[in-house]
This record gives structure tokens, sequence and C-alpha cells, in this order.
């Protein structure tokens, strides 16, 4: 049976894309609710470019996506189709096929709609993300999730649905072979994984979990399972019900939300409301790294001064020195999950300097490592999304439960004081408009 196109063949405007995907989110929910999903779901990432404010010029995400091999097609300023060259499902050459559409949210932020299948359409953006230094995802860290659960996705009734997702990988205790393994497979893993006897079972902390009930019976125990098991601290991806109709949307951590609602207009208006939400927290922290920093060092230039506020993070769990080697030597290969450069320096068997850069933008970093913590100092004006970055990977893959400060401010206090936007208004306008 020939698959369901994932693309309105003949798009005229973002309105006609509007009413497609508003058709496909009808037939997705309904083949969900019956157990049976031959429509794709609608996939959402929420990716980060560069705010002009940071003594950048920002660049248009087609311009971004040209530059890297996609060809885009404009139906306004903000809403651009884009096509990609490549092969599928055994084809002799490569075909141009529409993949999805960009819509500018801000001069900072876009983001990228499409009905491809999870693992095709995360390869893809990972893709962009690692070839281009101007793009990389907006990263919602388990701090931030967990302050999203509880001042919003717990209080939506106890009576509904929710889904929490927890992703630790202790990948640096494991040989350096294998190591490298994991970080270039692309697949996500089956659902019945534990059931395959005959697949290999490398001996190293993997937390791969998650908790699905209604929400009130959540909330009472999740506080109590994190206390008892290290690993539920590194809070993945976040199911959140819909607030004006059925189903809900699923947040992962690098900015991937997936609509199980029964209408485009929700998933939309669910992304802005996120974005909005991400756009608050990364600015808040910006504003209180760059104040503290003033505090401490008034009148210092960024071209004379090497200093810059600190991230701390603290290992609740210091890893063992085989480990802290292991991750020190992978930490900064040329693709590597914290998307970092540099040369470390031993100033003992557990602490390392680096002198490094970060390949989004391409801004300095100050890193010292131990098996501790990790300290990075951040001169001014680097853009917030790498101290989230920092943060959720450290968390996946180094240590599952962290204390971070940025200068003398708890990283928690400063998800908490944002928490999340008010509820998106701004509706898919018109989306039965008349195209004349």
């Amino acid at each position: 049976m020939k698959a369901p196109p994932i693309a309105p063949q003949t798009a005229r405007d973002r309105f006609d894309v509007y009413r497609f995907f508003n058709g496909m989110s009808e037939e997705a929910k309904a083949g969900l609710d019956s157990h049976y999903t031959r429509t794709p779901l609608v996939k959402t990432f929420l990716l980060e470019h560069v705010a002009a404010r940071r003594g950048r010029v920002p660049r248009s995400p087609a311009d971004i996506l040209q530059g890297l091999g996609a060809e885009t097609q404009p139906l306004d300023d903000e809403f651009h189709e884009v096509r990609v060259w490549e092969n599928r499902d055994g084809e002799s050459r490569p075909q141009r096929r529409t993949v999805g559409y960009v819509e500018r949210y801000s001069e900072r932020f876009f983001a990228y709609y499409t009905a491809d299948g999870a693992n095709e359409a995360k390869r893809l953006v990972e893709r962009w993300v690692a070839r281009s230094p101007d793009l990389d995802c907006t990263w919602f860290t388990s701090h931030f999730l967990h302050t999203l659960w509880n001042r919003d996705v717990s209080e939506r009734g106890d009576d509904r649905f929710g889904k929490l997702i927890f992703r630790h990988e202790s990948v640096f205790d494991m040989p350096t072979d294998e190591v490298l393994a994991i970080e270039n497979d692309d697949t996500e893993e089956p659902a019945d994984e534990d059931l395959d006897e005959d697949r290999p079972d490398l001996e190293r902390r993997t937390v791969r979990s998650e908790i699905k009930d209604r929400i009130g019976p959540i909330r009472k125990v999740l506080e109590k399972l994190q206390d008892t098991y290290v690993p539920l601290n590194s809070l993945y991806g976040l199911r959140i019900p819909s607030a004006v109709g059925r189903g809900s949307h699923d947040l992962y951590q690098e900015g991937r939300i997936t609509n199980r609602a029964d209408t485009f207009e929700d998933h939309r208006n669910m992304v802005r409301y996120l974005y909005r939400t991400y756009r608050t927290v990364l600015e808040h922290t910006e504003q209180s790294a760059w104040f503290a920093f003033e505090q401490h060092h008034p009148g210092a230039s960024t071209r004379t001064s090497h200093k810059g506020v600190p991230l701390i993070i603290e290992f609740k769990e210091p890893l063992s020195a085989a480990t802290f080697e292991r991750w020190i030597s992978l930490a900064f290969r040329k693709r590597n999950v914290f998307r970092l450069w540099g040369n470390p320096i031993y100033l003992g068997p557990t602490k390392v300097h680096v002198y490094g850069a970060d390949r989004h933008l391409w801004q300095p970093i100050n890193l010292e490592m131990t098996k501790s913590r990790l300290v990075a100092v951040l001169p001014k004006g680097t853009c917030g999304n790498t101290f989230h970055r920092l943060v959720a990977n450290v968390q996946r893959y180094v240590c599952p439960k962290v204390e971070v400060w940025l200068g003398e401010t708890p990283f928690r206090e400063l998800m908490e004081s944002v928490g999340p936007a008010e509820p998106s208004g701004d509706a898919v306008p018109a989306l039965n408009r008349s195209r004349d």
C-alpha cells in the first residue's frame, strides 16, 4: 500500500499547509485512538539562531538552509517550503522531495514543521545543526521540564493522562570503542528491547524509562521516586495534555514537539507557547548571567578580558578515575554531544582545564573539569543556550542528578522565577480562509 503524502502537492500559501496538516492531525488522532497509525504524526522542531543584540547579523532561515544544501520556496515572507535531494525506498537515484516547512517566529527562533517519520526528521535536523554554527536546538533541560510539570502540566487536571520520559546513559563508563558506536547510532530504541535476549547487553547504567498514568497519581509519587532512584532526576520528555481539545503534545529535550492532538491549530498554539516560555527563560538566563558579570567585573570588555560568569555543575555522584578519563578523551571530538571544541590540559589525575569554543557561533568558553563538577566560564555575550545545552547533556550522559549555579544563583531558581508563559492566544489565523 502506498504511503500517504506528508506535504500538500501544490501549496500556494501557508494556509494550504495549515489545512493539510489539520487534516493529517485529525486522521492521525483517529488512528491513535483505534491503535492504528497509518497517517504519520506532525512534528515540530524549535531551532535557535542568534539575536542581533548578540553583536551578529541574523540570517534568514532560507539563507541558512540553502547553505546546507536544502532548497526553499517562499510561501510568504516568514514561511518557506523545504526540499532536499535524497534516496528513499531503494530508489536508484536521489529525488527532490518536500520534507517540511520552516516558519520564522523571530530573528532568533525558527520552527520546522514536518510529517516525516521521527527517525528521518530527527536525523535531518541533527545534520543541519551539526553542519551549521548558525543553528542549534532549543534545549529544554530537566530543570526546565520539571518546572513546566510543576507549574503547568500537573495542574491540567488530576484525571488527565500524562507521561514523563527519563533518559540517562552512562556512556563514559564503557570502553572507548563502545562509546563511539553509541554516539554514531541514530536509531531509536525498539519498544520491546527488553524482550530481545540476543541483543548485546553492555555493562553500564542505562535508564530509558517512562511513567504514563493519570496526572494525580504521578504527582503524588514523583518526588519520592526521584529521591529513591537518582537517574529519575534526568527528565528527557514530557507529555502535555491539550488545554482546548482532545489529545496531547509530546515535548522532548532537544526541542522536538510531536502532535498527538486532533488539530494543527492546537499543535501550533502549543509550539508557540513553548517557544515563548523558552525564550523568556533564555533571556532571563542571559540577563542574570551578565548582571552578575557586571557586578563583579564592571567595565570589563569581552575583547580584553577572559573573565566571565561561571556555570557550575556539581555531580551528586562523583565519577571514577576511569570514567573521568574516557569523558575527557571523548568530550572534544569533532562529533560530540556537547558540541564543544578544545584541547584538554591535565592539571592532575582527575582535573583538567580547557581553553575551548562552543561550536554554536564559535564562542569562546573556558572549562575546568573534575570528577565532582564542571565549571564553565562563559564570556559576556555568550548565547544563553550554551548554558542549557551543557546542563542537559551532563545530566543525560555524565551524572543524572546535579546541582547547578549560574554565578551565585541556583539554576533551578532561574527556571522557577520565570515559569511558563501565558497560554497562547494566537491561534492559526483564518484556517478556512478562501485563497481568493
